[in-house]
Protein backbone atom coordinates (compact mmCIF):
# COMPACT_ATOMS: atom_id res chain seq x y z
CA UNK A 1 0.00 0.00 0.00
CA UNK A 2 1.55 3.29 -1.11
CA UNK A 3 -0.98 5.52 0.61
CA UNK A 4 -3.94 4.67 2.81
CA UNK A 5 -6.13 6.36 5.35
CA UNK A 6 -7.65 9.66 6.33
CA UNK A 7 -6.46 12.64 4.30
CA UNK A 8 -5.74 14.59 7.49
CA UNK A 9 -2.96 12.04 8.17
CA UNK A 10 -1.39 12.32 4.69
CA UNK A 11 1.07 15.21 4.35
CA UNK A 12 1.83 16.59 0.91
CA UNK A 13 -1.63 17.28 -0.53
CA UNK A 14 -1.76 20.71 -2.24
CA UNK A 15 -3.40 23.21 0.13
CA UNK A 16 -4.18 26.94 0.13
CA UNK A 17 -6.84 28.23 2.58
CA UNK A 18 -7.85 30.92 0.06
CA UNK A 19 -7.66 28.57 -2.95
CA UNK A 20 -9.75 25.72 -4.34
CA UNK A 21 -8.21 23.07 -2.05
CA UNK A 22 -7.47 23.33 1.67
CA UNK A 23 -6.38 20.84 4.29
CA UNK A 24 -7.11 21.45 7.95
CA UNK A 25 -6.81 19.17 10.97
CA UNK A 26 -9.96 17.21 10.12
CA UNK A 27 -10.75 17.45 6.40
CA UNK A 28 -9.59 18.14 2.86
CA UNK A 29 -12.00 20.56 1.14
CA UNK A 30 -12.18 20.88 -2.62
CA UNK A 31 -14.27 23.77 -4.01
CA UNK A 32 -14.85 24.63 -7.67
CA UNK A 33 -14.59 28.40 -7.27
CA UNK A 34 -15.50 29.47 -10.81
CA UNK A 35 -18.09 28.36 -13.39
CA UNK A 36 -16.85 25.77 -15.89
CA UNK A 37 -13.69 25.04 -13.85
CA UNK A 38 -12.71 21.74 -12.31
CA UNK A 39 -10.24 20.84 -9.58
CA UNK A 40 -7.53 18.27 -10.25
CA UNK A 41 -4.96 17.54 -7.54
CA UNK A 42 -2.06 15.12 -7.58
CA UNK A 43 -1.90 12.69 -4.68
CA UNK A 44 1.26 12.86 -2.55
CA UNK A 45 2.85 9.67 -3.89
CA UNK A 46 6.09 9.42 -5.85
CA UNK A 47 6.12 7.83 -9.26
CA UNK A 48 3.88 6.86 -12.11
CA UNK A 49 1.91 3.67 -12.42
CA UNK A 50 0.57 1.46 -15.21
CA UNK A 51 -1.40 -0.95 -13.04
CA UNK A 52 -2.87 0.58 -9.89
CA UNK A 53 -5.89 0.43 -7.57
CA UNK A 54 -7.08 3.76 -6.18
CA UNK A 55 -9.98 4.16 -3.79
CA UNK A 56 -11.38 7.28 -2.16
CA UNK A 57 -14.28 8.33 0.00
CA UNK A 58 -15.95 11.69 -0.70
CA UNK A 59 -19.04 13.62 0.37
CA UNK A 60 -20.59 16.80 -0.95
CA UNK A 61 -20.95 19.68 1.54
CA UNK A 62 -22.26 22.54 -0.62
CA UNK A 63 -23.02 24.08 -3.96
CA UNK A 64 -25.97 23.67 -6.29
CA UNK A 65 -27.29 20.22 -7.26
CA UNK A 66 -25.13 18.55 -9.87
CA UNK A 67 -21.42 18.27 -10.26
CA UNK A 68 -19.24 15.37 -9.32
CA UNK A 69 -16.13 14.11 -7.60
CA UNK A 70 -13.74 11.35 -8.45
CA UNK A 71 -10.39 9.72 -8.97
CA UNK A 72 -7.67 10.56 -11.49
CA UNK A 73 -5.45 7.78 -12.86
CA UNK A 74 -2.64 7.71 -15.43
CA UNK A 75 -2.09 11.44 -15.06
CA UNK A 76 0.58 12.49 -17.57
CA UNK A 77 1.00 15.97 -16.01
CA UNK A 78 0.96 15.63 -12.19
CA UNK A 79 3.19 18.65 -11.61
CA UNK A 80 0.37 20.85 -12.94
CA UNK A 81 -2.37 19.46 -10.75
CA UNK A 82 -2.50 21.69 -7.70
CA UNK A 83 -6.22 22.47 -7.90
CA UNK A 84 -5.85 25.40 -10.32
CA UNK A 85 -4.65 24.04 -13.71
CA UNK A 86 -7.39 23.28 -16.25
CA UNK A 87 -5.36 21.24 -18.75
CA UNK A 88 -3.70 17.86 -18.68
CA UNK A 89 -3.83 14.27 -19.89
CA UNK A 90 -5.49 11.79 -17.54
CA UNK A 91 -8.46 9.52 -16.95
CA UNK A 92 -11.11 10.49 -14.40
CA UNK A 93 -13.94 8.37 -12.98
CA UNK A 94 -16.63 10.45 -11.26
CA UNK A 95 -19.69 10.10 -9.06
CA UNK A 96 -22.43 12.72 -9.38
CA UNK A 97 -24.45 13.88 -6.37
CA UNK A 98 -27.68 13.08 -8.26
CA UNK A 99 -26.93 9.35 -8.58
CA UNK A 100 -24.77 9.07 -11.68
CA UNK A 101 -21.32 7.82 -12.67
CA UNK A 102 -19.10 8.76 -15.62
CA UNK A 103 -15.61 8.15 -16.99
CA UNK A 104 -13.64 10.54 -19.21
CA UNK A 105 -10.19 11.04 -20.67
CA UNK A 106 -8.81 14.58 -20.51
CA UNK A 107 -6.84 15.54 -23.63
CA UNK A 108 -5.17 18.86 -22.79
CA UNK A 109 -8.17 21.23 -22.98
CA UNK A 110 -11.00 18.88 -24.03
CA UNK A 111 -12.90 15.89 -22.66
CA UNK A 112 -13.32 12.51 -24.40
CA UNK A 113 -16.36 10.51 -23.27
CA UNK A 114 -15.58 6.94 -22.27
CA UNK A 115 -18.81 6.61 -20.26
CA UNK A 116 -21.03 9.73 -20.27
CA UNK A 117 -23.05 10.42 -17.12
CA UNK A 118 -25.06 7.24 -16.48
CA UNK A 119 -27.61 6.56 -13.75
CA UNK A 120 -26.41 4.17 -11.01
CA UNK A 121 -28.39 2.79 -8.09
CA UNK A 122 -25.08 2.20 -6.25
CA UNK A 123 -24.45 5.96 -5.84
CA UNK A 124 -25.63 7.59 -2.61
CA UNK A 125 -27.17 10.94 -3.54
CA UNK A 126 -26.76 14.39 -2.00
CA UNK A 127 -24.29 14.81 0.84
CA UNK A 128 -24.04 11.13 1.78
CA UNK A 129 -20.54 9.61 1.55
CA UNK A 130 -19.57 7.47 -1.43
CA UNK A 131 -16.59 5.21 -1.89
CA UNK A 132 -15.18 5.10 -5.41
CA UNK A 133 -12.58 2.57 -6.56
CA UNK A 134 -10.74 2.60 -9.89
CA UNK A 135 -8.67 -0.43 -10.88
CA UNK A 136 -6.39 0.03 -13.88
CA UNK A 137 -4.68 -2.97 -15.43
CA UNK A 138 -3.23 -2.85 -18.90
CA UNK A 139 -5.82 -1.23 -21.16
CA UNK A 140 -8.72 -1.95 -18.75
CA UNK A 141 -10.29 0.58 -16.36
CA UNK A 142 -12.72 -0.92 -13.86
CA UNK A 143 -14.94 1.30 -11.70
CA UNK A 144 -16.67 0.27 -8.45
CA UNK A 145 -19.04 2.46 -6.42
CA UNK A 146 -19.61 1.53 -2.78
CA UNK A 147 -18.14 -1.91 -3.51
CA UNK A 148 -20.43 -2.61 -6.49
CA UNK A 149 -18.94 -3.13 -9.96
CA UNK A 150 -20.20 -0.45 -12.37
CA UNK A 151 -18.23 -0.74 -15.58
CA UNK A 152 -15.05 -2.05 -17.18
CA UNK A 153 -13.78 -0.02 -20.14
CA UNK A 154 -10.88 -0.52 -22.55
CA UNK A 155 -8.73 2.46 -23.58
CA UNK A 156 -5.05 2.24 -24.52
CA UNK A 157 -4.25 5.95 -25.00
CA UNK A 158 -2.56 6.60 -21.62
CA UNK A 159 -0.33 3.67 -20.59
CA UNK A 160 1.00 5.07 -17.30
CA UNK A 161 0.85 8.12 -15.03
CA UNK A 162 0.17 9.60 -11.62
CA UNK A 163 -2.96 9.50 -9.48
CA UNK A 164 -5.10 12.13 -7.79
CA UNK A 165 -8.51 13.49 -6.88
CA UNK A 166 -11.03 15.50 -8.92
CA UNK A 167 -14.04 17.77 -8.38
CA UNK A 168 -16.18 19.23 -11.18
CA UNK A 169 -19.36 21.28 -11.34
CA UNK A 170 -19.97 24.99 -10.84
CA UNK A 171 -19.30 25.92 -7.20
CA UNK A 172 -19.38 22.26 -6.12
CA UNK A 173 -17.95 21.83 -2.57
CA UNK A 174 -16.67 18.39 -1.61
CA UNK A 175 -14.69 16.82 1.22
CA UNK A 176 -12.19 14.09 0.37
CA UNK A 177 -12.22 11.94 3.51
CA UNK A 178 -10.01 8.99 2.60
CA UNK A 179 -7.59 8.15 -0.21
CA UNK A 180 -5.71 4.88 -0.84
CA UNK A 181 -3.27 3.84 -3.56
CA UNK A 182 -2.16 0.25 -4.07
CA UNK A 183 0.05 -1.26 -6.75
CA UNK A 184 -0.96 -4.87 -7.36
CA UNK A 185 1.75 -7.49 -7.00
CA UNK A 186 2.96 -8.89 -10.30
CA UNK A 187 1.35 -12.23 -11.03
CA UNK A 188 3.70 -15.13 -11.44
CA UNK A 189 3.08 -18.47 -13.07
CA UNK A 190 4.53 -21.62 -11.52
Amino acid sequence: MLLDGAISNQPGWPSDPAGPVSLNASEYRMTAQAPNNFIAVAAPVVGTYADVIVSATFHKIGGPPGGGYGIIVRDQTPQLHNGVAQTGRFYVAEIGDQGEIGVWRREDDRWVDLLPWTRSEAVHQGGTSNELTVQVQGERLTVLVNGIHQVTLVDAVLPTGGVGAFVGGDYNQVVLDRFAVQVPSPQTTP
